[in-house]
């Protein structure tokens, strides 16, 4: 599946800000499941853009801007290649031995760790913050795929997708307590769901192509790539309830939201930011 990509975002600011430093999260990962063809990225006022990967593979690019200015304007477009069109073609081994080799990966790769322990106010600890008593308890006589497909039911069955019901980075216990959220709450519930199993889980934020869309969007979408031994990574939209295919475009990932912003920044200047104007496409390049 070909793809193509175009997104804008504006800032204003109520007065003159001054040396401003960004980092963006909008340029699509590559690997076995996509590959991008040609990416352009525009931002106004002019800047020196600097690259590189961050501690989780991200590619982040960077910039500052140093002289005064109202108004900021970045336009990122792509078109990339999508290949995972079965997201459920391959055959697990017995439970046991699926807990075997994800016991024996962790040992061999310790950096997945990261994944398994952390823990932070949008993907806490549910146990012992007492926040999810009814949550869904690991079974060891289950492979993992029906166990992570049944806590996305029961999540959707807990929480009521209501769009703008949060803030970005939402403490998951406020999440919880109003019985609501966006996308970003659903996958933040799942992460620590999954921890609490002791199954690699992380944050993903990217694009989505929806083929019945009519109008652009305005968000980027956000969903949970848990570790299942047979093959790697893969993806789960507990908003949804569906396993990301090729029309789930991955961008950045992290223990959560914080570490896959799409933009993230500081500046110096007592003038707050307005609403931002963002505009988001994702169509057939076909």
């Amino acid at each position: 599946m070909r793809l193509k990509i175009e997104h804008r975002s504006v800032l204003h600011f109520e007065a003159p800000v001054v040396e401003q430093h960004c980092e963006l999260r909008l340029k699509p990962r590559e690997d076995k499941y996509q590959r991008l063809l040609s990416h352009r990225l525009e931002i106004d006022p002019k800047v020196q853009v600097f690259e590189y990967a961050d501690a989780y593979g991200n590619r982040v690019q960077s910039f500052a801007i140093i002289p005064p200015h109202q108004r900021l304007e970045i336009h990122f477009s792509a078109e990339l290649e999508s290949y995972l069109e079965n997201p459920f073609d391959f055959v697990p081994p017995s439970p046991a031995e699926e807990q075997g080799q994800l016991k024996g990966l962790l040992k061999q790769s310790p950096r997945l760790l990261d994944f398994v322990l952390s823990r932070s106010e949008r993907t806490p600890d549910l146990a012992a913050e007492a926040l999810a008593a009814a949550c869904p308890a690991f079974d060891p006589a289950k492979n993992f795929l029906p166990q992570i497909q049944a806590a996305m039911a029961w999540i959707q069955a807990s929480l009521k997708y209501l769009p703008e019901s949060t803030e970005v980075h939402h403490p998951l216990a406020e999440v919880l307590g109003a019985g609501a959220g966006v996308c970003q709450d659903f996958s933040h519930l799942l992460i620590a769901l999954l921890r609490g199993w002791g199954i690699p889980a992380r944050y993903v934020m990217g694009y989505q192509y929806l083929a019945e869309a009519r109008e652009r969007s305005a968000a980027t979408h956000a969903w949970t790539e848990a570790y299942l031994p047979a093959v790697g990574w893969r993806g789960f939209d507990a908003t949804t309830g569906l396993l990301a295919d090729a029309t789930y475009l991955p961008v950045a990932v992290g223990r959560d939201s914080r570490d896959a912003a799409p933009h993230r920044g500081c500046y110096k200047g007592g003038a707050a930011g307005l609403p931002p104007e963002v505009d988001l496409q994702v169509a057939s390049a076909q």
